[in-house]
């Protein structure tokens, strides 16, 4: 599976949490172009007020991501890549100051999985199937791209909905002349089928 990205600077978020006096109040901010993110996107992290020269840990949803170090000034920056994640929810980062713990900025990014999920797998062809999906923040619309030697299908799943296109569904993806055996399955929002599709979400199906 693939997924990708780039652009524009839109702050998602900036809370500055204060430390015994407002001369030593700590901010950060994350930036990027989007409004949700997925595994593999960018976006830029900035802080102030930390010690200058000195080291600043981050965390993502309690996770350790390494220490930066601040400049002559107490500020930090440095990109970051968004690595895989679960369902769709706000992600919460943390600096903190690790000379004076009392330094330390907070700030949040709506974040998604790439992912389709289809109930009953397997089973008679043209069925109804329960199918919901996330992530795909490359179009408006969601698409089944059914492939088997010569059997070519492409069906058009529904509108994707919300900042991190989602989407929830019962659909027959399959025809009820589908004869048995075991397909390939591509979700993308693209109309029809292209290996060039960089972000996509493929498993196997087995129609009985």
């Amino acid at each position: 599976m693939r997924r990708r990205t780039a652009g524009i600077v839109i702050a998602l978020a900036a809370v500055a949490l204060a430390g015994p006096a407002a001369a030593q109040a700590a901010t950060l901010a994350v930036s990027g172009s989007k409004s949700c993110y997925r595994a593999g996107d960018s976006l830029t992290l900035s802080g102030s007020g930390y010690t200058p020269n000195g080291p600043v840990d981050v965390t993502l949803d309690g996770h350790d991501l390494g220490p930066l170090t601040a400049d002559a000034s107490g500020n930090i920056s440095s990109p970051l890549q968004v690595g895989n994640l679960r369902g769709v929810r706000t992600r919460t980062l943390v600096a903190s100051d690790a000379t004076n713990p009392a330094l330390t900025g907070t700030a949040s990014f709506l974040g998604s999985a790439l992912v389709v999920g289809v109930k009953p797998h397997n089973g008679t062809a043209g069925r109804k199937l329960r199918i919901a999906a996330s992530g795909f923040t490359t179009g408006k619309r969601l698409y089944a791209h059914i492939r088997r030697r010569h059997y070519r299908r492409n069906v058009f799943i529904g509108k994707l909905k919300g900042p991190c296109h989602t989407l929830k569904v019962r659909k027959p993806v399959l025809g009820a002349g589908t004869p048995k055996g075991v397909y390939k399955v591509q979700f993308d929002t693209r109309k029809r089928y292209s290996k060039k599709t960089k972000v996509w979400f493929r498993f196997s199906v087995t129609v009985t």
